[in-house]
């Protein structure tokens, strides 16, 4: 899979939660430059985030260190009800190795994930810098 210059990546450092709520804490790189954000997350994507984010989906080479990048497209299906169920992905990298793995997440993650593909710069999500001290700003 070729990647387009022009949109966004982000790696996911971590997934957790503290007394400000759930969050993921991710690099996001775009072309003027990189910041290090965090992107508040919902109960169902939190779980389902989380667990994807500790696999180890290269079991041959578990102690080696994984790098996990939010890709910028969801999917959405109907049920027989009419409701929507969304998925979100992540990219497991280790070393020249990829594997891409999908998770559940809930229509919101999935408009913060479009959302955050339109962004062009920096500048527009300044708001959401990680804060080790004060953690305020969360999409």
């Amino acid at each position: 899979m070729t990647r387009n210059r022009e949109l966004p990546q982000f790696e996911i450092f971590e997934v957790s939660k503290d007394d400000a709520g759930r969050y993921a804490k991710i690099k996001a790189t775009y072309p003027d430059g990189e910041m290090t954000i965090r992107w508040g997350l919902d109960s169902l994507t939190y779980v389902n985030l989380k667990s994807t984010f500790s696999t180890r989906v290269f079991e041959w080479m578990p102690s080696l260190p994984y790098c996990y990048k939010l890709l910028n497209f969801y999917s959405s299906s109907r049920n027989p009800d009419e409701t929507r169920d969304y998925s979100g992905f992540i990219e497991c990298i280790l070393d020249k190795q990829k594997k891409q793995i999908e998770f559940k997440c809930s229509e919101t993650f999935a408009g913060n994930i479009e959302w955050m593909s339109g962004v062009k710069s920096c500048e527009e999500i300044i708001h959401l810098e990680w804060k080790d001290l004060n953690q305020k700003g969360t999409l």
